[in-house]
């Protein structure tokens, strides 16, 4: 059964959106846990197709992995797993924001994040993803993230297995993309 969820249901926190953000102000938003093969979203904005390249991290820090893991753990839920195709998907999706001055779920080609999870050559059955811009580290972000009801909710999913985060610097601050799943 396919669920359709506009990206506005999707946004837990009022800084979700195209506004502002920046080292002072950072912007959270979080898109809801996703189950079944397909989400539809608002409107997307025109699509770059020359992408300038950006510094992206490749792999989060081994010390990311343990403080989301133990957000986790001090609240139920199981460990979650480092995983590269997750890791394309969220490159893909904050490269995208930095590049094209932009905070959304959508991507500017109209993706969701189950299309570059998909795309990524990952066989979801369940998502979530947190985006971020504005803070400085890892620790601040996820701690953002931590004291954010919708943010906190993907955070501590037990549902999902695998995570990936991704930074994208950019002249407005870093943006940040945090991607949770489990495989089919």
């Amino acid at each position: 059964m396919k669920i359709v969820v506009s990206i506005a249901a999707l946004c837990f926190v009022t800084a979700c959106g195209g506004g502002g953000g920046s080292s002072s102000n950072p912007s959270v938003s979080s898109a809801g846990s996703m189950s079944g093969p397909g989400v539809s979203s608002a409107a997307p904005a025109a699509p770059t197709t020359n992408i300038p390249q950006v510094a992206v991290s490749d792999t989060p820090s081994s010390t990311f992995a343990g403080m989301l893991n133990g957000v986790r753990a001090r609240n139920g839920a199981g460990s979650v797993s480092y995983d590269s195709r997750l890791g394309a998907a969220a490159r893909r999706h904050a490269d995208d924001m930095a590049a094209n001055n932009f905070f959304s779920h959508t991507g500017s080609d109209g993706s969701s994040g189950g299309d570059r999870i998909t795309d990524a050559g990952y066989n979801w059955r369940t998502w979530g993803e947190n985006i971020a811009r504005g803070q400085q580290s890892e620790s601040s972000v996820l701690n953002a993230w931590v004291n954010s009801p919708g943010h906190q909710a993907n955070n501590v999913n037990p549902r999902f297995e695998d995570f990936a985060l991704a930074k994208a610097n950019s002249n407005r601050g870093p943006y940040w993309v945090l991607v949770l799943a489990a495989e089919q």
